[in-house]
């Protein structure tokens, strides 16, 4: 073969995976990649935030529950002193058991966070908590579509998938539940079965 038709099959095969081959987008490869970058760090940042916020609530707790305890103490222990005021032992009380209910709610957040397997589990699971009153979160509600949105910005292929299977999983595993409507919400967390106690043996 000589020398010219070997350059003209050389220039027809780069031409030929020049147009199988689209000319890469420097934009929209910049774009993907900003977009999985904050993905990635996303995981961490929610992760020191609610660690934050939950030892803050904690050191509140501790301290209004010292409080209340001194306060009690110097109520209901003082010789000789005042009869003791109803009203405000009714509100030691209320404070206490707003205190324990806080408690109940950080448990079931915890044990539901302890359930995620992965990082798009824990950002879904996460996203409903936020509003699941019993778990410590406000009232309200997230739909299928509202997850989507919020944890696959720009309709990314892959992290979508991510998201439908992060739901789908939890709620094979009884974690969320998914409405007909699309509402996801949290499982309440089921009360361990009593054994039977052991009684004597009858005759």
């Amino acid at each position: 073969m000589s020398e010219r038709r070997t350059r003209t099959l050389n220039t027809l095969i780069r031409l030929g995976r020049a147009l199988a081959d689209p000319a890469p987008d420097p934009v929209a490869d910049a774009t993907h990649v900003a977009r999985r970058t904050a993905q990635a760090l996303r995981e961490p940042v929610q992760d020191a935030t609610s660690g934050l916020r939950s030892r803050a609530r904690d050191l509140r707790d501790r301290a209004a529950q010292r409080a209340d305890e001194r306060l009690e103490r110097l109520i209901t222990e003082r010789p000789g002193g005042p009869p003791r005021d109803p009203e405000v032992l009714a509100l030691l009380a209320q404070r206490r058991e707003a205190r324990e209910a806080r408690l109940r709610q950080e448990e079931a957040k915890r044990t539901l966070l302890s359930r995620a397997q992965t990082p798009a589990q824990r950002q879904v699971l996460r996203a409903v908590l936020d509003v699941t009153p019993w778990a410590g979160g406000t009232t309200g509600q997230v739909r299928y579509t509202a997850l989507l949105d919020r944890l696959a910005p720009g309709g990314d292929p892959a992290s979508e998938m991510s998201v439908h299977r992060a739901i789908w999983s939890l709620a094979e595993a009884e974690v969320l539940a998914v409405s007909p409507h699309g509402e996801v919400t949290a499982v309440p967390i089921r009360a361990p079965l009593a054994l039977p106690s052991s009684g004597p043996a009858g005759p």
